[in-house]
């Protein structure tokens, strides 16, 4: 049973547990994607899926039983997801009569109402991808799918736009900004939910043997880009400029590594779309500039998380949250970044390396970066259930009576 300790108040940032359970969801998906043969489906389906489990198709040594464990995990996190995203529902609910949730409208903080909208995004990313593969025939009907998948994004973008719009104009107008209680990036949470309707409009983008459906997700998509990065920049440079003066804020550690999501959506955002254009607009996709672009994101990720683990190390959050007495729901945001560098991972090892044929398919380099990668997600794994245990699964104190 999910219980949270009744002594704190509900935090926006609880959401960012479903949104953390969705996104490993995904990450074991990335198994059966780049491991399970799909040839004329840009994704697993569940004809593939069918063959796998009755051993109808010839995978390589090693490749079948990663596959159904991955479908496995997958499922279960699915679960958790959906599980954790009705919890949610109702405590935000009950947390909107409360003064607590009343002075959180007024305050800087208001900008993390935006962790609904994000995870509610990846919610659409989840039931698509489960769709997809535990559906028979969906996939043949998914030309009908892809404009309500269209509708969805765009719902859910036009709430976001307003929340952030409301939070914003009232900075504007208002004013309020004291650079000594920006000294973070938990702002980034805004662009990082502009990101998740950019990579989510960008798949019929991609996938859509529509014209006309895939140019109106395309410019959507495009859209949502122009303002997570329009946004982001200016964020960074008041959060950073904050940071350099008081330092960063102890409690909002996590949101040092909210560019590496980000990132990662944005950069899936970009395939998409360039795959999108070689289908419709007969654009190549050069794989020079899948090399450059990739390898810039997953490097340029992987000194932000080197960076964030080092600032941890001296200021002490992972040990404090982690295996300490603190017990703070911003701290799943740590789980969202190495859920980011995964996905990324995945994308940039096969897409620049196998494809491009510098390293063999199911070879033993090839299995050493797969190791590699997977270490972070089941650590990453770990955080989320070791973090969920200790918010989550909280146990009133019973006192014995002396009597």
């Amino acid at each position: 049973m999910i219980r949270r300790d009744p002594e704190q108040a509900w935090h926006p940032s609880y959401w960012l547990a479903a949104l953390g359970a969705g996104g490993l969801s995904i990450s074991f998906f990335m198994y059966l994607m780049w491991l399970l043969p799909h040839p004329g489906f840009p994704m697993p389906t569940w004809q593939h899926l069918e063959a796998l489990l009755a051993g109808s198709v010839l995978l390589p040594t090693g490749v079948r039983p990663i596959a159904i464990l991955s479908t496995l995990f997958m499922l279960l996190l699915a679960l958790l997801h959906f599980v954790l995203l009705i919890w949610n529902l109702r405590e935000q609910s009950a947390a909107r009569r409360t003064d607590a949730y009343k002075r959180l409208l007024g305050s800087p903080a208001e900008v993390q109402l935006m962790t609904q909208p994000l995870t509610l995004a990846m919610t659409v990313n989840v039931c698509f991808a489960l769709g997809a593969l535990w559906v028979p025939g969906l996939w043949s009907i998914v030309e009908y799918l892809f404009p309500l998948a269209l509708l969805a994004f765009a719902a859910i973008g036009a709430w976001s736009l307003k929340l952030y719009g409301r939070y914003l104009s009232r900075m504007l107008v208002s004013g309020g900004y004291r650079s000594e209680e920006h000294n973070h990036l938990s702002p980034l949470i805004a662009v990082f939910t502009f990101a998740m309707l950019s990579v989510g409009l960008a798949a019929p983008a991609a996938m859509s043997h529509s014209q006309v459906v895939a140019a109106l997700a395309g410019t959507l998509s495009i859209l949502f880009l122009v303002v997570s990065v329009v946004t982001g920049v200016l964020v960074l440079i008041s959060g950073l400029q904050a940071m350099l003066q008081h330092g960063l804020q102890t409690q909002a550690t996590p949101s040092i590594w909210m560019l590496v999501p980000i990132m990662t959506l944005l950069g899936i955002e970009w395939v998409r779309m360039q795959h999108g254009l070689s289908h419709h607009f007969s654009t190549s996709v050069e794989q020079g500039r899948l090399f450059v672009v990739l390898t810039t994101i997953f490097m340029l990720q992987l000194g932000v998380m080197l960076l964030g683990y080092r600032v941890m190390q001296l200021n002490g959050y992972l040990k404090a949250h982690l295996q300490g007495d603190q017990r703070n729901p911003i701290s799943f945001g740590l789980i969202c970044p190495g859920v980011a560098v995964f996905v990324m991972g995945m994308f940039w090892w096969h897409l620049v390396w196998v494809e491009g044929g510098m390293v063999t398919a199911f070879g033993p380099v090839y299995w050493l970066g797969i190791a590699c990668l997977a270490v972070v997600q089941l650590l990453t794994l770990a955080a989320l259930l070791r973090l969920s245990s200790r918010l989550l699964r909280h146990k009133p104190v019973a006192i014995a009576s002396m009597q």
